[in-house]
């Protein structure tokens, strides 16, 4: 049938747009670690590099704040203040991707906890490299669901691989450590201060 057609039109182009995330992803984050001018500050214990997280992590935040006010003001707009559920389409985007984004954003922030406690001195530039892909592939979703495209797939693989990737590398870091013996004490590479331009968030 045509509507059988037209969803499978729909389905496939979902699929190509997460499978284009999927590949440029590894690409985006590897430029940015090797050309962009700047570098993590000297951490060698665990409280100051979960300080460091977290402190990169409000960044990741935004997008949720910037859906809660969209949201609000388009409740407002139409009359639907109290309501939780239904209404115009327009709302009904916006709470999706505001609760959307709350759930993402919370697997992404405890996985980049974990993975900041393994890294080495140099890898913690990934961290804020993390967090601005995060907040790119949560707007690029926000905006391609508010006009019905397939593209929002592939804002929501710039915004969910990233985490799943950093889930298995934790899990191997823990494999690791636990076979070694330091499972508790994560072996930090000691390092000289970078000597690259520093930003406020490193």
């Amino acid at each position: 049938t045509p509507e059988a057609k037209a969803r499978e039109r729909v389905l496939l182009k979902m699929a190509v747009s997460l499978g284009t995330a999927a590949l440029l992803f590894p690409f985006l984050i590897w430029g940015g670690y090797l050309f962009l001018p700047f570098d993590a500050p000297v951490m060698d214990d665990a409280p100051l590099r979960l300080v460091y997280t977290l402190r990169c992590s409000v960044f990741a935040t935004l997008p949720i704040a910037l859906g809660y006010l969209v949201l609000g003001v388009s409740r407002l707009r139409s009359g639907e203040v109290h309501a939780l559920l239904g209404g115009p389409r327009e709302v009904a985007v916006h709470r999706a991707f505001v609760t959307d984004s709350a759930h993402l954003f919370l697997l992404y922030f405890l996985q980049l906890v974990v993975m900041a406690t393994y890294l080495s001195q140099e890898q913690l530039k990934l961290v804020p490299l993390l967090t601005v892909l995060f907040c790119l592939g949560r707007l690029v979703y926000w905006v391609a669901a508010a006009f019905q495209s397939s593209i929002r797939a592939f804002g929501f693989g710039l915004s969910f691989l990233p985490s799943l990737v950093m889930m298995v590398a934790n899990l191997y870091f823990m494999v690791t450590m636990e076979m070694s013996g330091g499972l508790t004490n994560p072996p930090y590479t000691e390092q000289a201060p970078p000597s690259g331009r520093q930003r406020f968030w490193g």
